[in-house]
């Protein structure tokens, strides 16, 4: 240091430097020459962050709360607040724990923070899920609540599965209960941190909800698993329960920071707060404008009141928006703002104005799926956008179908994310396989899933009999189930079943040769016990509902069709051929191809991307805010889910709606949606309605003057 050598083996460093008459220099040099080692290190990943990037960054202890919105560089906070603790030897990477809510974000995180401080390091940490941590926590320490470590997760399908043998091995008493309904009620009851013992003490439907919950403890007790909420509820049980090995985590994890902290449950939360104690080194990063996951246990709160939880708490807000321009980001913070349970924030943008928001009303929903088409279309056409610059954001998955058909028809190559095609799903098949066999007897693809779903009672043995009976007669299977008077080795009970199945098939082909065919299929559908089954699978999450509301989607899509169809006959066929044929002109394209395709899907599939260019169709104020939110008096989660919608976009938002509606063969007028009110005209190419006003003005004149034209003409 400073030109000092020792002069002597073995003499201790401390005496050298005192006894040159330059030491104190040479302290405050090596000082100096740290805190500049330090700033050199650091200057590589601390360049470009903003002031209050920065201040989140060199916060080192206690707890930290930042408030992170759309676009803010909230990840790159995260693992720069991390990195600078590691370079300054704060602590260990193996003290530090880093919890994500998938795991793509979590191996994402872990690639920039080897990239930023080392691989060494990074492998040292803990980087993963809330329920990965808590699967590890179970493996190591899982014996202290009756888990052993070589224990299963259940998928989903297995969960549902093992409910549905426990509610059957309870007795009849269970045989009319939705298993969906109560699978979902004890994931819910898990996420808010209670027992099966805490449940049972609700009102009668919970203390019924309790026994299965009861029950189903005690069968995947005895089978040695878990499923996924217990990954969580368990640990809490085992730190509750076991103060000596919590010290052992909490010793371990010295530094903790949370991400998406806003879409913590109550068990989530519980958990954080253990692992802390008592340092409380915890960074929460969160945006309680776009918590939208209530109905998944979320529990907004947890942000609100963060800064009560953990006392001397600093709040750094990320007030610098990367993504949207300000014309959206504006627009936006304006909608947010109506909710009167938020942090007030105030963030600019850093993308420049940009253009206005665009809106359009479209005739009706048909005119409205086409305009988009077009416009798609028309930007790719012109170079002003790729089609992969395009998403299509909706509220729900059944609103697609006409979208896709759109695009199908103007040759726009999408790709559903998040989601089956609507035409893949279960339901539309089934409903598809209907149509398709009235509208073709000869069907019998169609035929065996009409037999199938629901189920007719006609047996595998009947059918194997019949098949053959059709193949001596040389006649299709409808024609042998027609004709089954005539197999002798059919009994009298699968033959009263096939007489109704015939007289049920013979009555509804002459009503949909009648017409008014989106009429009889509806009731069709609930004749035959279909839209009965299907509803047996709904439940507090909207499971089922959904599939049933695709259902009508595709009825409504025949509504549409037929009255604007000119013929009166053949409509099933000429509507079935019409998606064929939309169908048949997909192409199978090469990895590269594929990216360049507009992409759909819901608000909450959305949440995390961005898009240049984003379009948020069907924006009528029966669908958005959806009115099971509003009749559960959700509406302010609504209005942060048609922020985070808006906040998606980039350089352009595209916000539409219909101006008419076909319900149940009726057009009927739909009234915007009421966010669309929120925003200030400031931020809109125009008052909601002025621009078709003007268009129907133009309109009008226009064939007055072509009309004066030519009978003018005509009259000289």
């Amino acid at each position: 240091m400073c030109g000092v050598h020792p002069t002597k083996r073995g003499r201790p460093l401390s005496e050298i430097i005192y006894s040159h008459p330059l030491w104190p220099l040479c302290i405050l040099s090596s000082f100096y020459y740290a805190r500049f080692s330090e700033s050199f290190c650091l200057n590589d990943y601390l360049s470009g962050l903003n002031q209050s990037q920065k201040k989140a960054v060199f916060h080192t202890r206690g707890p930290l709360l930042v408030l992170a919105g759309a676009g803010s560089g909230k990840t790159r906070v995260l693992i720069t607040r991390i990195a600078r603790l590691l370079n300054r030897k704060v602590c260990k990477p193996s003290q530090v724990l880093a919890v994500t809510f998938t795991n793509k974000a979590a191996r994402e995180m872990k690639e920039r923070i080897a990239k930023t401080v080392s691989p060494q390091a990074a492998s040292s940490m803990t980087v993963s899920t809330i329920h990965s941590l808590g699967a590890r926590i179970l493996r190591n320490d899982g014996a202290a609540v009756g888990i052993n470590r070589n224990f299963s997760i259940l998928s989903d399908y297995e969960r549902k599965a093992t409910i549905k043998g426990v509610m059957r091995s309870m007795g009849k008493g269970m045989k009319n209960e939705s298993h969906d309904t109560h699978a979902i009620a004890i994931s819910l009851a898990k996420n808010a941190s209670l027992d099966p013992e805490d449940y049972r003490k609700l009102d009668e439907a919970g203390a019924k909800t309790g026994r299965i919950y009861t029950a189903y403890r005690r069968v995947l007790m005895h089978r040695n698993s878990v499923d996924f909420d217990d990954l969580l509820l368990l640990p809490l049980r085992l730190f509750e329960n076991n103060p000596v090995i919590l010290k052992e985590y909490q010793q371990k994890y010295v530094y903790v920071s949370i991400d998406e902290f806003q879409d913590t449950n109550a068990v989530q939360m519980k958990l954080m707060k253990l692992l802390a104690a008592p340092q409380n080194n915890i960074l929460a990063v969160g945006d309680d404008d776009q918590s939208i996951y209530s109905w998944r246990g979320a529990v907004i709160d947890n942000i609100l009141n963060f800064s009560r939880a953990f006392k001397g708490c600093k709040k750094v807000v990320l007030d610098t928006n990367y993504r949207s321009t300000a014309q959206i980001l504006n627009a936006s913070l304006a909608v947010a703002s109506k909710n009167p349970r938020r942090i007030e924030k105030k963030i600019v943008a850093s993308s420049g104005d940009g253009e206005k928001i665009t809106h359009y009303r479209g005739d009706d929903e048909e005119d409205e799926a086409r305009w988009i088409a077009e416009t798609i279309k028309s930007h790719a056409a012109g170079r002003q956008f790729r089609f992969g610059d395009h998403a299509l954001l909706f509220r729900t998955n059944a609103m697609m179908r006409r979208f896709e058909e759109a695009l199908r028809m103007e040759n726009v190559p999408y790709v559903t994310i998040g989601a089956a095609s609507f035409f893949d799903r279960k339901e539309i098949r089934d409903v598809l396989a209907y149509m398709r066999f009235f509208a073709n007897q000869d069907d019998e693809f169609s035929l065996l899933r009409v037999l199938k779903v629901p189920d007719k009672g006609i047996t595998r043995a009947t059918l194997r009999e019949l098949d053959s009976f059709a193949s001596g007669k040389r006649s299709s299977l409808y024609d042998a189930i027609c004709g089954h008077e005539q197999c002798m080795t059919i009994g009298d009970a699968q033959k009263k079943k096939l007489a109704g199945f015939v007289d049920f098939c013979r009555r509804y082909h002459t009503l949909f040769a009648r017409g008014n065919c989106a009429v009889v299929l509806r009731t069709l559908l609930q004749e035959s016990g279909y839209l009965e089954f299907l509803e047996k699978a709904s439940g507090p999450n909207g499971a089922g509902r959904e599939r049933i509301e695709n259902v009508y989607e595709i009825i409504h899509g025949l509504e549409t069709f037929e009255k604007k169809s000119r013929k009166k006959d053949a409509v099933l066929i000429d509507y079935l051929q019409e998606l064929c044929c939309a169908a048949g002109e997909d192409r199978t394209e090469s990895a590269a191809d594929t990216q360049n395709r507009v992409k759909l899907m819901t608000f909450h599939k959305a949440k995390g991307l961005e898009f240049p260019l984003v379009f948020l169709p069907g924006l009528d104020n029966s669908t958005m805010p959806s009115s099971r939110s509003v009749e559960e008096g959700r509406i302010d989660e609504e209005r942060r889910l048609f922020y985070v919608g808006m906040t998606r976009a980039q350089k352009r938002l595209i916000l539409t709606y219909p101006a008419a509606k076909v319900h149940r063969t009726r057009m009927t007028q739909v009234t915007p949606s009421q966010f669309l009110h929120e925003i200030p005209s400031e931020y809109l190419d125009g008052a909601l309605g002025e621009r078709e006003k003007e268009n129907y003005q133009e309109y009008v004149s226009d064939f007055f003057a072509e009309m004066k034209s030519r009978f003018g003409a005509s009259g000289e």
